[in-house]
């Protein structure tokens, strides 16, 4: 029985030492956040990014019957039945045949856009869609998809183009939302015709949503087409576009959780950008210190759904993120790594630092959490200004282009999350980040393109040879406007080629901006390691002495 008492005894005080080993280990290491793995790098000798889009058939005849002006400003391509391309081809027409009119226009005494109040934004019309299987598609061709439309022009300094972008709504006869799988990229009521009408290589939008769509959790899909206008006689060709998803929380597009209101911690999707009126907006730590540029408004939910309460709780979350951040104390900053996905604010770092986007972080910049209350950073959005494209400054290929962006300034203090950015950005630059991945993708989506470039720059050439959109910051500057669109090609690529072997020998300057008291934080932070290690091995030595005792009384 004294035999027995003992061994339990002894197996209770192993078992308590195992325990407490754990839970001290769990304790002291709780609010230490270890970057995970990264996922074995893509074999840029075997993987063709190009495989994104569909090969040109090089024996298919393009037969484009115009019959009008080409080049010239406020003159129309018309086109009839027998106009043939191998993208898919997006036909629309409103019931009233005019275009929709800007949701915003200029107010000279403001000096700003306004809502555009005394106009019907939405217009009712049809969209057809032709897709064939053998990439040939014929306007006299059963359109593969048809449906009712709500229409309107979307964009904010760019819905004055004059090749504007629309959101298009798909609705039934009755008016409510139609669901339709357009272009094998999920189903869905709305889209997005994006235009890049400022990109004359109509490749800076496609080349940065495709490359984020290897690294990122979630980017819209998009789909290369060319837009004709019906006016129910006749057909006027409108160009090359991007027929994309909308930026929405769904099941084929950001995919959040059904919204509950009493949950613990409430999914929802921001949006960082200009002030706008009409807009729910955040009043957050940094908007009411005047810390930040920009403000954060909500995309979803809805503001019909949201409660007062809830509204709050989602302030309060990016509340506690941005405090940490702009804490003076250091362990209290540090606070910021269990509040969001590490993963995708390095990899939304490093994509609009390589493709030189200024915009980003600033406007049209997204992020989501779900119900565990870390915020992720994206989707990315809005590329056709970057890469050398802003036209009133050129692009500063020999510095930094993103590092000073809000929130990114400030989580650049942690030594840890500046490792894990210039890991993980030599990762990618061996692989789709490398010129030789990037001149092989911009190649294949210009020889997919085929004659579609020559149909749209004859469409807008008075803007793409003609105009000079790209003005010199100093006089004297070499004219970044490019004539022709293999030039702009290549202009891509070199800028691309000369900042990336920019990054690849400064990027270590990333810890210039690491906060000095990193240094002594991360000392005390090893020497704790290392006591807890002790530690370790005392309470292993303890327990396997216990084991033993055990063992030997038993046999006793």
């Amino acid at each position: 029985m004294m035999k027995l008492s003992f061994r339990i005894t002894g197996s209770c005080i192993a078992v308590g030492l195992l325990l407490v080993g754990v839970l001290w280990e769990w304790y002291n290491d709780k609010n230490t956040y270890h970057f995970p793995k990264v996922t074995s790098s893509v074999n840029v000798e075997t993987t063709d990014l190009s495989e994104k889009a569909i090969v040109a058939d090089e024996t298919l005849v393009i037969d484009r019957k115009s019959r009008g002006r080409t080049n010239f400003r406020g003159k129309r391509i018309w086109i009839d039945e027998s106009f043939v391309s191998n993208l898919p081809l997006v036909v629309i027409n409103t019931d009233c045949g005019e275009r929709p009119p800007a949701h915003i226009i200029w107010d000279n005494v403001e000096k700003q856009y306004v809502p555009n109040e005394n106009a019907e934004i939405y217009l009712d019309g049809k969209i057809s869609i032709y897709n064939s299987t053998d990439g040939t598609n014929c306007l006299d061709d059963t359109p593969t998809m048809e449906s009712a439309i709500r229409l309107r022009r979307r964009g904010n300094s760019s819905v004055h183009y004059d090749k504007p972008q629309y959101l298009i709504k798909l609705v039934d006869k009755e008016g409510k939302p139609n669901r339709q799988n357009l272009l094998q990229m999920g189903a869905d009521n709305e889209w997005v015709l994006n235009v890049s009408f400022i990109d004359k290589s109509l490749l800076r939008n496609y080349l940065a949503y495709a490359t984020a769509k290897e690294v990122m959790p979630y980017v819209q899909d998009c789909r290369f087409c060319e837009v004709v206008w019906y006016d129910g006689q006749n057909y006027q060709y409108e160009g090359v576009y991007l027929l994309m998803e909308k930026i929405k929380v769904g099941k084929n597009r950001v995919d959040l959780p059904r919204f509950v209101e009493n949950s613990k911690n409430l999914p929802f999707l921001l949006r960082r950008d200009r002030w706008e009126p009409d807009r729910l907006l955040l009043n957050n730590y940094t908007r009411r210190e005047n810390l930040l540029e920009g403000v954060l408004r909500v995309e979803w939910p809805d503001e019909k759904k949201l409660s007062k309460q809830s509204i709050q709780r989602i302030t309060n979350q990016i509340d506690e993120f941005e405090k940490a951040l702009f804490a003076e104390d250091y362990e209290e900053f540090l606070r910021y790594r269990g509040m969001i996905d590490i993963d995708s604010f390095v990899d939304y770092l490093i994509l609009n630092e390589f493709f030189i986007n200024y915009d980003a972080g600033f406007h049209s910049t997204y992020m989501y959490s779900s119900y565990d209350g870390k915020l992720t950073m994206g989707p990315v959005w809005d590329y056709d200004g970057a890469m050398d494209n802003y036209h009133k400054n050129s692009a500063k290929l020999d510095t930094s282009a993103f590092f000073k962006a809000p929130w990114f300034e400030q989580i650049l203090r942690d030594p840890k999350f500046t490792e894990r950015v210039m890991e993980r950005y030599q990762e990618l630059r061996k692989s789709i980040l490398s010129d030789e991945s990037i001149g092989t993708f911009l190649d294949g989506m210009t020889a997919y393109l085929g004659a579609s470039v020559d149909r749209d720059w004859a469409r807008w050439g008075y803007f793409y040879k003609d105009g000079d959109y790209l003005t010199p910051e100093y006089p004297g500057q070499p004219d970044r406007n490019k004539k022709s669109h293999a030039e702009e090609v290549e202009k891509l690529k070199s800028i691309l080629s000369e900042h990336g072997k920019w990054l690849d020998e400064h990027m270590d300057t990333l810890y210039q901006c690491v906060d000095p008291a990193a240094a002594l934080y991360q000392d005390l932070e090893t020497g704790q390691k290392d006591y807890r290690s002790a530690l370790a091995v005392v309470f292993v030595a303890v327990f396997l002495i216990s084991v033993r005792l055990v063992l030997k009384y038993e046999s006793m």
